[in-house]
């Protein structure tokens, strides 16, 4: 897996049904290997003292941790959290993106119990081979103007 769990989440979020909030469509978001790219999760206010979170989907039920508002130490990953809890949203950076990160992620913020969660937006991240074009022009153009 191309991202190491080593947080103090649990190992895996199980996200029920109920909660309706997992039947949402996912965005589709296309990249290329090395590119980095940030999701913006907005919640409304009351949650802002809730921990945040990221997850990979791993099955339809599952999802596996790689970092939340209280893990402070994923910044020396591929991954980061930034949180400004005043406007009531966070943001998830993923850089020197692989092929390997395609997939469906999650983020949202854990009840006040840590008894439910809440997902805000679901992410179809689609990471492709990209392709290193060297390009040379074997002629020079020069402008001039005569007036």
């Amino acid at each position: 897996m191309a991202w190491e769990a080593t947080y103090l989440l649990s190992s895996m979020l199980l996200l029920l049904l109920a909660s309706g909030s997992w039947a949402q469509d996912p965005e589709v978001f296309r990249t290329w290997e090395g590119k980095t790219v940030s999701v913006t999760c907005w919640h409304n206010p009351g949650y802002r003292f809730n921990e945040k979170f990221w997850c990979k989907e791993t099955s339809e039920v599952a999802c596996q941790p790689l970092v939340s508002s209280v893990s402070r130490g994923a910044e020396k990953l591929r991954l980061s959290i930034q949180e400004d809890s005043r406007f009531s949203f966070f943001t998830v950076t993923m850089t020197e993106l692989e092929t390997a990160d395609s997939g469906i992620y999650h983020c949202g913020f854990f009840g006040n119990q840590r008894n439910f969660i809440y997902i805000l937006r679901t992410i179809h991240l689609v990471v492709s081979k990209g392709a290193v074009y060297s390009v040379w022009f074997p002629w020079s153009v020069h402008f001039s103007s005569r007036m």
